[in-house]
């Protein structure tokens, strides 16, 4: 049911409605049914998937008299469809499985505040922005500041809060504003409490930290159910649980909050004792309805990646021992785009990420699909903050088994190094310059480069040692970055420049 934007909205069904007015409601449960960051339609791996996901959602439903599906943000984007669509198709989903109520991630802003707006107004769910303002200091666009539920004669009440690092880690332009969380939730729940809420419920979009800060520092909240943390999991922090179902629908989370008013010696008070479950999608049977929906999707999705985004002015080179051995046009390629993408001052990826082993000459039109072959992990784009003698150790590591064409090799953006093959390990790189500027040791750039490396993977230890700017929760496919880059610029001009030099 579409519901004008208003600062508290009511939900009044039938009977239940009589009960309130006259102030009587019986012991009750009351079932949460929770989804979080979902990028994926379908199952990966075995789990997951909108269409296993509502065979759960109509098994829970039909156990409990009263659920509320709800979903903590991350929708719109990344995925490989949704460079297509906008997220549009993400909508539609969640239409379909019956979405209550929402809180807005950093990822809905990724295409800009006018598509996210386009994208809320076509839910049939409202989006809770406590903490989204906009120039006017008011709940920005298509969003709710609170919205109450009326289930089983109680009334719950929601509102929503989503991380400030969205400012930066994402697009949502200049006008919107992400108001500090704590002060928000205060006013919040007076505003809720106001309007007759008994049961005050945060939908979250935030690190487990300040989760656990919100109710360690804000009275009145019986419940969390979050998101921005991709890990499923639930704790309890000072009496009030916090739920997160992990991401892609791999798990639905299910609350029960048990709910009663008691009346003792003249005094009365609202008993609330939270129960809770995580179900694995994995081996479920896949819903028909919802399947079919799937399937539109993925032959869009066939359709999409056979798109031309650009044509090559220069020939490309991705074979695996030109990648993982010197620079090549198609690691310059990939590392722009990734500094572009993040606005880093380096870019740097390592060559056994690139895997299309192929020559592209020039004049070839470059599809979504080449993309995707070039890049087929999965991995995103992340920005470190890092000193200048970490980032010096990454190019040793780097060039420190070049005999072999060992994957670590770094393709890079931003910067220049020549190194010395016969030098000994850990001493080959010569002369190193940033931005046009000599290394210094001491300083510290930002970095573009990809959550494999950023977590040590082949072997870069120093990595580990950057401060996350832009972490995975928050960070766009690579594939992403390159294909949005290279319909940026129209074409593939990043030739060899010698920004990566063999002595």
């Amino acid at each position: 049911m579409r519901l004008s934007r208003v600062s508290i909205t009511f939900i009044l069904t039938g009977w239940l409605f009589l009960l309130s007015a006259a102030g009587y409601a019986e012991p009750t449960k009351i079932t949460f049914l929770h989804i979080n960051d979902i990028y994926e339609i379908e199952p990966r791996g075995g789990k997951g998937g909108f269409a296993p996901l509502m065979t759960l959602l109509e098994q829970e439903r039909s156990n409990s008299s009263y659920t509320i599906t709800t979903f903590g943000g991350d929708l719109f984007s990344p995925s490989i469809l949704s460079g297509t669509t906008k997220g549009a198709h993400m909508v539609e989903m969640m239409n379909a499985i019956g979405t209550d109520i929402a809180v807005v991630g950093n990822h809905e802003y990724d295409f800009g505040p006018e598509v996210a707006s386009e994208n809320f107004a076509a839910s049939e769910f409202p989006w809770l922005g406590t903490n989204v303002l906009g120039p006017d200091g008011k709940v920005s666009g298509e969003l709710s500041s609170g919205f109450i539920i009326e289930k089983g004669g109680y009334k719950l009440g929601f509102f929503g809060l989503i991380t400030q690092t969205t400012a930066y880690i994402s697009r949502p332009g200049t006008d919107i504003e992400f108001a500090p969380y704590i002060e928000t939730a205060q006013n919040a729940i007076e505003e809720l409490k106001a309007n007759g809420a008994e049961v005050i419920v945060a939908l979250t979009h935030l690190d487990i930290a300040d989760d656990r800060e919100l109710v360690q520092k804000v009275e009145g909240i019986h419940l969390i159910l979050g998101g921005h943390n991709h890990n499923p999991m639930t704790i309890v922090e000072n009496d009030v649980a916090i739920v997160k179902s992990g991401s892609d629908a791999h798990y639905l989370g299910v609350m029960d909050l048990y709910l009663n008013r008691i009346e003792k010696r003249g005094s009365k008070s609202l008993s609330v004792i939270p129960q809770w479950r995580l179900i694995t999608t994995a081996e479920v049977q896949k819903h028909s309805e919802i399947q079919s929906l799937v399937d539109k999707f993925n032959t869009m999705l066939d359709e999409a990646s056979k798109e031309v985004i650009g044509t090559t002015a220069v020939e490309l080179d991705s074979r695996q021992t030109s990648v993982r051995s010197r620079e090549t046009a198609m690691g310059n390629l990939v590392a722009e785009a990734m500094r572009w993408s993040v606005g880093a001052d380096v870019g740097i990826t390592n060559g056994g990420g690139i895997r299309g082993n192929r020559i592209y000459a020039v004049g070839t039109k470059i599809s979504r699909r080449d993309i995707l072959g070039e890049l087929p992990f999965g991995n995103k784009t992340v920005m470190i903050e890092l000193s200048g003698a970490d980032l010096a150790a990454a190019l040793e590591h780097s060039v420190s088994r070049i005999e072999l064409d060992s994957g670590r090799f770094l393709q890079i953006a931003g910067m220049t190094f020549v190194y010395d093959s016969a030098a000994p390990v850990g001493n080959r790189v010569m002369e190193v310059t940033v931005g046009g500027s000599p290394l210094e040791s001491t300083s510290t750039y930002t970095v573009a480069t990809n959550n494999f490396l950023v977590r040590g993977g082949d072997g870069f230890e120093s990595l580990k040692n950057g401060n996350l700017l832009i972490d995975s929760d928050g960070a766009k496919l690579m594939t992403t970055s390159v294909i949005d880059y290279i319909k940026y610029r129209g074409m593939v001009d990043s030739e060899v420049d010698g920004r990566i030099r063999r002595l």
